[in-house]
This record gives C-alpha cells, structure tokens and sequence, in this order.
C-alpha cells in the first residue's frame, strides 16, 4: 500500500536552510554545472538528520521550518513556478520566477532541489546553490552566430539598456519607474523564450535540472526553493513543490489543433491555428508526396495582443497547386510536441469560363401508357470560347422546396466540353429554373441565364409502409367523464421531396367502407385518434395514403388491425367446482367471455399469514375461451394444517383494466396421510453383554423439530405389531433391554409428524438373542 504523505512535515524537514546556515550557503563556490555539491558539514549530535543524507545535505532547523510553514498560508507576491517530465532514466525540472526581481534574486542566491521518494519515504538533496553559470564559461559554450544563446548571456550579464523614453526620464518619476519595470520583464521574457527553445540555455541560465539518480516507476515530490531565504521580508518567495511525479517514459504530447487558411493575395497563404499557451512554434510544408519542408527560419514567436487570440503565419508559395502544413510546438521542457493534424490548402487560379448558352428544353416521356413513369428533359446548349483549362458542363436545377433553396446538379460528373445536348431524368422534380454551369480545372464557375424547366407531374407516390399504432387510456380534463382513449399511428416517411400530405382513414369493421378521420389530414408522419371507451368492440382498422404537390394520390398502406382502448371493466371470474385430495387442491374457474378480455390472473395466499397475494398462473384469454371459458388449475401448496389457503381470480381487459377480485374460495390442504421416507434399520446382539440393538439410517428428514421416530415391536408373545417408544430426530440408535436370552423379536421404524402424518415403515429387522449355556 502507497505510504502516505505528509507534505507539511516534508516541507519542514527538506526546505532546509537556517537563518545560521544563510551566510555559509551564500558564500558557497559554485562551478556551475548541474551537479550536486561535494563540501560536508562536520557531524554534530544535537542536529536532527535526514531518514538518509548526502554530503552537502542541509539540516533540518527549527528555525527555518517555523518561518517557512508559517509562509505556506500567506499570499506571497512572487513564487518559483515548477514543472516536470519524467523520461524513465531520469527526470527534469524547470522552472522559472513570477517576475524579473524576482529571477535576478535567485539567480544571486542560487536554489536548492530536494527530492522525496513517495514509497520509501527517503529523501535527497539533489543540488545546493545552483546558479547560472559564470560569463567566462557562457562565452567558451556560445560561438558569436549563436543568437539565442548570446542573448540570453546578454540579458544575464550585460548592461541594462532601457529605451531613450526612459533614459531621458527622471529617475523619481512613477511613469518612468514603470517603463523600466516594462524594459526589465521585456528583457526577462526573452529569457524565458530562450529557455524553452535550447534545453542548454536552460540549464546554463539555473533553469533547468535532470535528475538522473530518480528510479523507473518510482513517484517522487519535488522541492525547489532559494538557497538563501530573505528574512528582511523585502522579497518573499514561495517555494516551488510537485507531487506525484511518476517516472514512467515520456511521450510527445499531441498538438490537437486544428489549423484553417485565408488567401490574403496571388499565392500568399495565412494558416491560423487556435493558441493553446505554447510560446512558439515551428511551420511545416511539403507539396504532394515531397519531404516535409521547415518554412520559418527560427521558432516563430507569436505576439498576440489579445490572450487567447488565434495564432498565424503568412507563407508564399511559387505557383498555385495543393500543399499540406502542419504545426508543432516548442513546450517548456524544449521538447517539441507531436505535429498537429495536416492541413491542405489549395492555391487556384480565380478566373472563371466564359458562360455557356441555354438554346432549347425539350420534355419527354418514353412510357405512353404511364406518362408519369419516367420524364426525360433533353437540354440544348452552346459555348462560344473554349478555354484550355476548360473542362465541363453541369446542368443546375432550382426549386425552394425540393432543393430547399439551393441549387442542385443533374447529373453526376460534367460534360464533356465538346458536347452540346444532355438528356437528364426529371421524374420526381416540378417545374423548376435550370441553369448550365460551366467549370474549369481550378474550379471556377460560370453560369447560363436561368431558363424555366416545366415538368408536370403525372406519378402518385408509393404507399406509405411501416404502419404502427400505440394504444392508451388518459385521464379526461372534464370531471366525472369517463377516459379518453388515444390511439398513436405512426409510419415511415416516404423517400421523396414531392409528399405534400398523408390521409388517415378509418372503418370498425374490414369489411365497411373507410371513411377519412377528423383531422386525418396531415403533413407528418403520425396521427392520433380519439375513439370511444365504452363500446364492447374488439378491433378498429386503420390505412394511410400520401397526396402529393399536383393532387395525385398513392396507394393505400397495409391494412392495420388496432384492438380499440376499452374502460369497461371485464366480467368477474366465479369458482364452478373444487376439491382437495393427496396431490393439491383442484378448481375449476369459469372466466368471462369478453371481447376486450385479455388474460386472468389466478392468486392464491394463507389467510391469516399473508397480506399479499401470490400468483399462480396468468392465463390468456384466447386459450381460455378455446376451453369452453374454463380454467382448470391443480395447485400443490406446502403442507399446512393451522390455516387456510384463499384463492381467488382477477381478470384484465387489453387497456389494463380490472375486473377486480372474485369471490374467494377457502380450503385446507394437508398433503396425504403417508408419505415416502427413505430409512433403512440395522439390529445386532452382543453375547458379552447379552444386549440387542438397534441403528437406522434416514435420507431427507423433514425440516423443523415437529416429528420424531416410532420403533414398533414384534415379541414371540405378539400377535402384531405394537409401538415400544419414540426417539428424537437426532437419535439414530437404540437398545432393547426386554429381549431375553433365547428368545426372538421384530422391528421395524417410522417418522411420525405432529399433524398427524406417518411415513411408510422402514425394513423389517429380526433378533434372535441366544439361549444361556
């Protein structure tokens, strides 16, 4: 089980540094580099150590712990900002000051890192005093082309250089106080870019820390604090802390951004991308199957005015054509994340084709006998100009409804540029506008004047399918009335924009002529209807029809059989004949013979036991009216001899309504008077002791105390036989003293139940004790 941490008394025991030790940490010589201090204190008895410590290790201090607990609860002005990547072999720390003042103390003082082991409870001092490494070593790392790591040596070691505006200020003035404070976090910030794009940058600047002792999946916390804490108050810092930091393998983090593009100007593209808090980015793009090219020299630094906003890069291509970007992001670690999914832009040219010219429409109709069957319109056209670039036509039809406002092809791929006739298939449009597109390879369009295509239409639609209906009763919004019953049709829209309505209609019988339903003219795809609650009628019939936009009318759907809602309760079952015997109790129910009947219910329970009633059977009504309106039931109930068993019916209508209980009918049922008992019975005599006895064997006795066993007798004396005595039900032996030498007895054993039942006897035993000699 993961040991539990205390992060306050960790915070005491490792952010380690005493107001005595200050001094001494703050004249430590650091070499710079990323390593752990070799110098030791001298051991001293009343110094309370680590669980295991280093040298170079500081101690915990009363001191220290009080001030720096007692910061934990105060809103300090500026903090150590601490992030982690784990890489299995080892893990990395960066982090970085809220402020410039703040960064230029640290960068003074240094910072100590301490770790913790979150399994073993073990703690380390990884690093004491860590300090931005010296000028003299910046300059042997960082050649004179290196522009970003000059800068940042630059900013840490040169001159402050503020702008004239604040050069030629006076110094007490609050406006210039405040353009240098802007001069000083511009110049911070450049520090923090440089940073996150070279990882040795980082680590030159006290920026960045690899912690290759952390072992593979182990968790660890992290503390990253100054090396010397300012007791003054001038400039409080709150410490940097992870937790929970698993060292598992690193992956790239994916960069799920989804890119867009403006053509600003002839083959000048701007791909935009969302800003999700990355400082820079690094733009790709190749053209078809081509290498991924890099397009912007160096990371690109997006400057947003406004948080949040969209980032961007404009980019020139040299000729128009398709071309793929991606983006990939500089993360703080220096590590660049995943590329962003691809995106294509195509780069075209935007002048259209001369328009084509509409000269004739000629409406066919192949099938005589059906005209509305198939309706062919052969379209007519000319083009004056043939471009190079040219490369089809596409007829274009309009209609507010059909198209819903848009304009829609006729056909699947453009004609050919030599052709001048098209014979397309209208059959289920109306009278409509067409135009002729005209297309070239980089897709741009020019269209004919409009010309009116007139198509009547002779074809009625196909018959609805899928007819379904929902039967319900709902409560009436009149008092006293009685309630309504709703029936739902519901079926499949028709595959076609020309549906202008669905009748409904209805009849009581298949074979009455149907009649269209109030309010049976609809424009979708269900209907309810109101019907009445209180006619003994089984079924209603229902068929749905569609009429579209010129009045021609489809076919029927299927025929639909609807068992009508009904409010009248069924009739009451009553009991014909019963009787009980060994095996149950027999009855004999005779049910209503309805129209609306459904099913009946059959309950039985005890009747001063049971609240609730059982049920036994649930019979359909179909079945039972087959049998005469008969229901024959034989109910085996557990053997009960204090109470009665009640049974009674209860019949529903197809609407869920209760005919209510009938009368009930009582009896008591005790099972049969002898039952089977497996018990099988042994009988041995010993000389020595000159005594018989007895032992049985019993499969499956009763359950509970209320029956024992009964050893019957047989003597020579006997002309039957008699009962000697009982034994309890957890007795399975016995021993007769009244079997004299010489003489000869039977026996035999049952169980007998308090309620006056008797299981069959067992196997007959005979003794014979032997004479004296």
């Amino acid at each position: 089980m993961k040991p539990s941490i205390n992060i306050s008394k960790f915070l005491a025991a490792v952010t380690l540094a005493a107001v005595a030790l200050t001094g001494a940490i703050g004249t430590m010589a650091m070499t710079g580099s990323n390593t752990d201090m070799t110098s030791q204190y001298p051991d001293d008895e009343d110094t309370t150590f680590f669980m295991r410590y280093l040298p170079g290790e500081i101690r915990d201090t009363t001191a220290f712990k009080e001030e720096q607990l007692s910061r934990q609860d105060i809103d300090l002005t500026a903090k150590i900002n601490l992030l982690t990547r784990c890489y299995g072999d080892s893990v990395v720390l960066r982090w970085a000051a809220d402020d410039y003042v703040t960064w230029r103390y640290l960068n003074r003082v240094g910072v100590n890192i301490v770790r913790m082991d979150e399994q073993s409870l073990e703690e380390d001092t990884l690093v004491l005093g860590l300090r931005p490494l010296p000028l003299e070593q910046m300059r042997t790392r960082y050649n004179e082309t290196d522009s970003v790591g000059n800068m940042a040596m630059g900013v840490l070691y040169g001159e402050a250089t503020f702008s004239e505006d604040v050069k030629e200020g006076d110094p007490e003035n609050m406006g210039t106080a405040y353009q240098m404070s802007q001069d000083q976090q511009m110049r911070y910030a450049m520090v923090l870019l440089a940073s996150e794009w070279r990882q040795d940058v980082a680590r030159d600047l006290a920026m960045r820390f690899c912690d290759r002792t952390a072992r593979k999946g182990h968790t660890y916390t992290y503390l990253v604090f100054p090396a010397v804490i300012d007791t003054t108050g001038r400039t409080p810092i709150r410490s940097g802390l992870r937790e929970g930091v698993e060292n598992v393998r690193y992956k790239p983090q994916p960069f799920n951004v989804e890119l867009a593009d403006s053509i600003s100007y002839p083959n000048g593209i701007y791909i935009s991308w969302p800003d999700s808090g990355y400082s820079s980015y690094e733009v790709e793009r190749r053209q078809g199957s081509s290498r991924w090219k890099r397009v912007n020299e160096h990371p690109y630094i997006i400057m947003n005015a406004v948080p949040g906003a969209d980032c961007f890069y404009s980019d020139n291509v040299s000729q128009p054509g398709t071309y793929q970007y991606r983006v990939m992001a500089h993360d703080p670690f220096g590590d660049l994340t995943d590329p962003s999914p691809v995106h294509s832009v195509t780069i075209r040219d935007m002048i259209a084709p001369t328009p084509p010219r509409l000269t004739w429409i000629d409406i066919q109709r192949p099938d005589e006998n059906d005209p509305g069957k198939q309706v062919l319109a052969e379209i007519h056209f000319v083009k004056d100009t043939m471009e190079a670039d040219f490369v089809g036509f596409v007829p274009m039809y309009f209609h507010e409804r059909i198209t819903e406002g848009k304009w829609k092809p006729l056909v699947e791929k453009p004609i050919a540029p030599t052709d001048t006739m098209v014979t397309v298939d209208v059959t289920n449009l109306a009278t409509g506008q067409l135009v002729m597109a005209a297309y070239d390879t980089a897709q741009n369009v020019s269209y004919s004047i409009p010309q009116l295509l007139r198509v009547a239409d002779m074809s009625p639609p196909p018959a609805p399918q899928g007819v379904t209906a929902n039967v319900k009763l709902v409560e009436n919004d009149t008092v006293g009335q009685p309630p309504l019953g709703l029936i739902t049709l519901t079926w499949k829209p028709i595959d076609s924009e020309d549906i202008d309505y669905y009748e409904v209609v209805f009849a009581n019988d298949s074979t009455h002529e149907f009649m269209t339903q109030k309010g049976g003219i609809v424009n979708d795809t269900m209907f309810t209807d109101t019907v009445a609650v209180d006619v003994n009628q089984k079924y209603i019939y229902y068929k749905v029809r569609a009429v579209d936009y010129s009045t021609n009318i489809g076919e029927f759907s299927d025929l639909l059989q609807v068992i009508r809602p009904s409010a009248i309760p069924p009739t009451v079952a009553h009991l014909d004949s019963s009787y009980v015997d060994g095996r149950g109790v027999f009855m004999r129910w005779v049910a209503g013979n309805d129209e609306q009947m459904a099913y009946h219910n059959v309950y039985r329970r005890l009747i001063d036991s049971q609240k609730e009633w059982t049920l036994l059977r649930r019979c359909d009504a179909d079945s039972v009216k087959s049998c005469n309106d008969y229901i024959d039931l034989l109910d085996t109930p557990q053997h009960n001899s204090s109470e009665e068993y009640v049974y009674a019916v209860e019949s529903f209508n197809y609407s869920g309504v209760s005919s209510g209980l009938s009368l009930q009918f009582c009896t008591r049922f005790t099972g049969d008077a002898v039952f089977e008992q497996n018990i099988r019975l042994y009988a041995s005599y010993n000389e020595n002791s000159q005594e018989m006895r007895l032992a049985w064997e019993v499969a499956d006795v009763p359950k509970g105390d209320d029956w024992y066993f009964c050893i019957w007798r047989q003597g020579e004396d006997d002309d039957r036989f008699k009962f000697l005595l009982s034994a309890e039900p957890n007795e399975r032996d016995f021993t007769d003293y009244l079997l004299k030498p010489g003489q000869t007895a039977h026996y035999y054993i049952q169980i007998q139940m308090e309620d006056g039942r008797e299981s069959k006897p067992s196997n007959i035993v005979t003794i014979k004790a032997p004479a004296k000699q």
